[in-house]
Parts: structure tokens; sequence; C-alpha cells
């Protein structure tokens, strides 16, 4: 075993990696079949274990991903964020890394609740807004986006055409209720989690982070887990 990855067992015993945390909470509202919409898909492949002969998974985004996968289960947003399918199309809208780039946090679970079917489920996964990592990538984004894009691509290998501007409006459990009133989602829970990840372009940083994370766990805020992902349901 690693030593950061002995690290992290030691320090967060009962967390698991987030993105298998985020599959564990999608797979515990997900029926046998149904209809799934992946939104800010990117690449298109997210989702594309879910998708099986009882269920349709598609994908929407603003742009066509150049290494876009399983482009007959794509469509394009409209330019004001509209979802192209009709009304309570979806038994599940999953998004992922999504929420960070909202500006508009209302009209963004309003278009969700519209296509989802009654009694249907919203699972987004993305950045605590109250994480110091977050502050920091606050402050990185006074800086010209070109130059975020090209940090980015340095420090993590992340194309320019992944990385986008990002808001933090709808990445607290207080902030997504507040959204949601009005427009018929019910708030269900939030599972957080702990990952030093964003350290891996300096190796050892990775288990500072962790220690860092595991002193600031220990607030009632919960400040020490960077990622989230939330649940909310559309009202019967």
């Amino acid at each position: 075993m690693a030593f950061s990855e002995a690290v992290y067992h030691a320090l967060f015993p009962h967390d698991r990696p987030h993105i298998a945390g985020f599959h564990q909470m999608v797979a515990s509202h997900l029926g046998d079949g149904g209809c799934l919409l992946d939104l800010g898909c990117g690449d298109n492949r997210l989702l594309a274990p879910y998708r099986t002969p009882g269920r349709e998974v598609w994908g929407v985004d603003f742009e066509r991903h150049p290494r876009l996968d399983a482009p007959d289960w794509f469509r394009l947003l409209g330019p004001d964020g509209r979802i192209p399918f009709p009304d309570g199309t979806f038994d599940m809208v999953v998004s992922m890394f999504v929420m960070e780039h909202v500006t508009d946090g209302p009209a963004f679970l309003a278009e969700i609740a519209r296509v989802l079917k009654p009694g249907g489920h919203f699972i987004g996964h993305s950045i605590s807004g109250r994480h110091y990592l977050t502050w920091l990538r606050r402050a990185f984004g006074l800086l010209p986006h070109a130059t975020n894009q090209m940090i980015v691509k340095k420090l993590y290998g992340r194309d320019e055409v992944d990385t986008f501007p990002a808001f933090y409006r709808l990445n607290s459990r207080a902030s997504i209720e507040r959204a949601a009133q009005g427009v018929g989602l019910v708030w269900l829970g939030m599972a957080r989690y702990q990952d030093a990840g964003y350290f891996s372009f300096l190796p050892p940083l990775v288990p500072l982070g962790m220690a860092v994370d595991r002193a600031l766990a220990f607030l009632p805020t919960d400040l020490g887990r960077l990622y989230f992902t939330a649940a909310l349901r559309k009202s019967a």
C-alpha cells in the first residue's frame, strides 16, 4: 500500500473515494429501467455503464466534446441552458462537476425539475464551496480564463476544453436548498468525501493535505471534505 493511501485510511477510515461514493448514490436511487440524463456530460462516458436494453442514458452539453462517446445519445443544450427534452422525460438527472459553474442556481434546478418525472431524482456531484481550496480557486478565478486554463493544464494535465469558469454559487447545502425552494425539488441528503488529490502535482503535499483536512473535519461545518454528492427528489 502506498504511503499516501495508508495515511488516507488512517485519517479517514470511514470515507470512500468520492467517485465511488457518487456512483453509490446514483445506484441507491436508480430503478431497473427508465431514462437517465447526464447534464454537462463532457465526453459522454460517465454514465455509459448504466445504459442497458431497458434503460436510456442521454448526455447534454453546450458543445460537442472533441472525444465525444456515443454521439447518438447526445444532444446540445440550448444557449440559455434549456435541456432539449420534453417535460417529465427522465427518471434521474445527474451532474458531475457542473454545479460549481452555475451562475443562476434556481434557474438551473428549475430546468432539471421540468424534465424530471414526478418522484424522479437529481444527483449532483461537486466541490464544497466552504473548503479552503475553493477559496484559493476563487482567487485564481480573478485571473483571465485563458490563464486559468494554462495553470490547470500545467498542474493536472487537463485539456483546456475541459476547464471552465467557476462561481461556487450552488456548492453548499444551504445554497442548494435555497435554490430548490419553489421549483418542486425536495432535499434528500448529502454525502461528503475527503480527497487530497488536488495536490497530486506535488505528491509529498498529499499527506500534508490529508492532515489539514483531518484537522478541519473536527469542526461542525465539516470543512475537511472537499467533494460532495447531493440528492434531491421531484415532488409527486
